[in-house]
């Protein structure tokens, strides 16, 4: 367990999980995965695999030479996006200034709303040399005016009340909607990224993370997006599963640990995957 101050000086705590075999007089990368708070799992047992729901495994990672960091975020409303920036930064200094984290190499995840913060803080940070997103909301206008046809109801709710925490209702804080929205700051994103969604995805329109794959495409950014017919929110078939915790694994290995690309990473037309 780790400890560290938000952006309101308030003690935080994140779980940080060792690579097998860790040996004090070498530097690693680190993968940080967010959601709210995960700081709670630090002595969770996790079965290593190549396959999950979400492409993440921790002792997949660790096993395969990563730290994994799973840093508590504390929000503030109206401003959701920029405190998970500034929570999340701070767990990442608080260990890099341990000295056995490389500063260069320092990865992102996340899924559904941990997606959508991902999305968010490589709008607002410079600090990690890659990212991967799934399933996350991109466009706070375009979830707010959606409906969740796996819940049958409005999304309107969970901006005003819920996870999006934003002050009150788009028309009485538009500003808030727009600033804490990544579509809207596409253009200040540096690092590169993989999106990936189900196509069936009730949940979270798979449009979403189009739409940000687009944007940042049209911005020329460094951005690759993955997308699984007759999957929805999560993976559920074994063969989608392997291919994106695979595809996870090579991506942050080409940009943390400067192996050699695959083919579908260098890929000149960058196709989206389309796995029957």
């Amino acid at each position: 367990m780790i400890h560290y101050k938000d952006y309101q000086n308030n003690t935080c705590s994140g779980a940080l999980f060792y690579p097998a075999g860790y040996d004090p007089k070498k530097k690693y990368p680190m993968i940080v995965y967010i959601y709210e708070r995960l700081s709670h799992k630090v002595h969770h047992y996790i079965t290593p695999s190549s396959r999950s729901t979400n492409g993440f495994n921790i002792a997949h990672l660790t096993s395969n030479g990563y730290f994994v960091l799973m840093p508590d975020i504390y929000y503030e409303r109206g401003n959701t996006g920029i405190s998970a920036t500034q929570c999340v930064e701070s767990a990442v200094k608080e260990v890099i200034v341990k000295g056995f984290v490389d500063s260069f190499r320092v990865g992102i995840m996340g899924h559904s709303f941990g997606g959508y913060e991902v999305d968010f803080i490589i709008t607002n940070s410079t600090m990690f040399t890659a990212a991967v997103s799934g399933a996350g909301v991109s466009d706070n206008i375009r979830g707010y005016f959606t409906v969740n046809s796996e819940f049958n109801n409005a999304e309107i709710w969970r901006f005003e009340n819920q996870q999006y925490r934003m002050q009150g209702s788009l028309y009485e804080d538009k500003e808030s909607y727009l600033r804490n929205s990544p579509i809207f700051n596409a253009d200040k994103v540096n690092t590169p990224i993989l999106i990936w969604t189900g196509k069936n995805d009730n949940n979270v329109k798979p449009e979403q993370s189009t739409a940000f794959f687009l944007a940042l495409r049209r911005l020329n950014k460094k951005a690759f997006m993955l997308q699984y017919p007759n999957e929805g929110h999560t993976l559920l078939s074994k063969n989608a599963q392997e291919d994106l915790n695979n595809k996870i694994m090579e991506w942050f290995d080409y940009y943390l640990k400067d192996e050699y690309p695959k083919e579908w990473i260098t890929s000149s037309n960058e196709k989206k995957n389309n796995l029957n």
